[in-house]
């Protein structure tokens, strides 16, 4: 009798825990098929791995120049270059912990980043966020 109760409290655990945690590949497609007004069975979605989401929004660098004041004084430039570089590290670290897609349908094709949110109380696994890369027109 024990044994059966305690499988029968496992399995009301397991529905439980598995009904409040939505897949971030879920949640790309329902953000891709809202913004596109695309029926979600004609969303294909594809998990990324080999793409870092840095790489999406930032490309290879920091594009900003550092003013003139301070690329003419070589010691105050180093320290320009210095801090961001420090500043991207932390900027390209945070953005690398999102989970990276490439979503396509109804004539779009895009890379998104999905994570899910944090709330008063840690992560909400019950909602996913995502974020849109460059558009990309479908051939």
């Amino acid at each position: 009798m024990r044994a059966v109760l305690s499988n029968c409290l496992l399995v009301v655990f397991v529905v439980l825990s598995s009904t409040g945690c939505k897949r971030l590949k879920t949640g790309a497609r329902e953000d891709f098929a809202e913004r596109y007004s695309c029926p979600e069975e004609r969303v294909e979605v594809r998990e990324r791995t080999d793409v870092k989401w840095s790489t999406v929004v930032l490309g290879g660098g920091t594009q900003e120049a550092p003013p003139a004041e301070v690329k003419d004084d070589p010691a105050r430039l180093a320290k320009w270059n210095a801090d961001r570089a420090e500043k991207d590290a932390e900027t390209r670290k945070s953005l690398d912990n999102l989970d990276v897609f490439q979503v396509s349908g109804c004539g779009h094709d895009e890379l998104v980043a999905c994570a899910h949110p944090r709330d008063g109380e840690g992560v909400a696994t019950d909602r996913v966020v995502c974020f849109q890369g460059p558009k990309r027109a479908n051939p």
